[in-house]
């Protein structure tokens, strides 16, 4: 549910959500208004500016090239604007980034039916510069008796390492 704040006219080229929790340097002050879903605006400042300042305190503000594109779909400017920022909030945390960039918004109709489009760039801010693996901070996965990671295949690859290593145990050569 999108918070009942006027964002019709928030939503616009420029204008960048950072993820509720997101940690940043101890002295950075950073104005944010709530939106929705964990996501908050930053309120008055750039993309240039907030990193310009996190660059001076010694973090990195990363900048995915790909741009992300969404539309919605709804009865009204605000829900079909509600629904593509749903979509594009979705979409940035399946990169596991925690912060975006909105860099067009587009009203359009097609065979009659009102639509917004919003594009935007996935933003990760970050103390390290080195752009974290998101698989770190994914759970690890349980580990077999030999201490291997199960095989994704599941049971025909352990069926076929098995078979494997029975006939090379009577005998066959590998190359």
């Amino acid at each position: 549910m999108i918070t009942p704040l006027v964002t019709k006219n928030r939503i616009r080229a420029g204008m960048m959500l950072l993820e509720d929790g997101t940690g940043t340097p101890e002295s950075f002050v950073l104005n944010i208004e709530p939106y929705s879903m964990g996501w908050s605006f930053i309120i008055d400042a750039t993309a240039a500016q907030l990193g310009k300042d996190l660059e001076g305190a010694g973090w990195t503000f990363f900048y995915l090239a790909g741009a992300i594109h969404v539309s919605g779909f709804g009865l009204n400017d605000q829900s079909r604007t509600d629904r593509a920022m749903a979509h594009l909030i979705h979409a940035v945390k399946l990169q596991r980034f925690n912060c975006l960039e909105i860099t067009q918004v587009t009203r359009a109709s097609f065979l009659g039916l009102p639509y917004t489009k919003v594009a935007a760039h996935a933003r990760h801010i970050q103390r390290s510069r080195i752009l974290s693996d998101p698989r770190k901070n994914a759970p690890s996965l349980p580990r077999g008796a030999s201490g291997d990671p199960p095989s994704m295949l599941g049971r025909k690859a352990r069926s076929v390492r098995e078979a494997i290593h029975r006939w090379e145990n009577e005998g066959g050569v590998t190359c």
